[in-house]
C-alpha cells in the first residue's frame, strides 16, 4: 500500500491530536518534523526531552505509527 504524502504542519497537528488523548503528555509540547534518512523525524527541545521522558516515549510511539502511513511531502 502506498503511503500518503502529508505536510510537516499536518503531521504536527496529528501528533497534537493523538497526544491530547493521554494524561501523561501535554499536547502543547513543541514538536518539529524534519526530513531524515527514515523519511521524517519528530523532534522536540532538549528541555522537554530531559524533563518529560514519558512524553518523549509517547512521541516515539506515535512517530512509528504515523511513519507506517505517511511520507513527508516536498515543499
Amino acid at each position: 500500500m502506498a503511503k500518503k504524502r502529508v505536510s510537516s504542519t499536518d503531521l504536527v497537528w496529528m501528533f497534537r491530536e493523538r497526544l491530547s488523548s493521554f494524561d501523561d503528555c501535554t499536547p502543547s509540547i513543541p514538536i518539529a518534523i524534519v526530513p531524515s534518512e527514515a523519511g521524517w523525524t519528530a523532534v522536540t527541545s532538549p528541555r522537554y526531552r530531559a524533563g518529560r521522558p514519558d512524553c518523549v516515549r509517547r512521541i516515539e510511539q506515535i512517530q512509528k505509527q504515523l511513519r507506517d502511513v505517511y511520507v513527508l511531502a516536498r515543499d
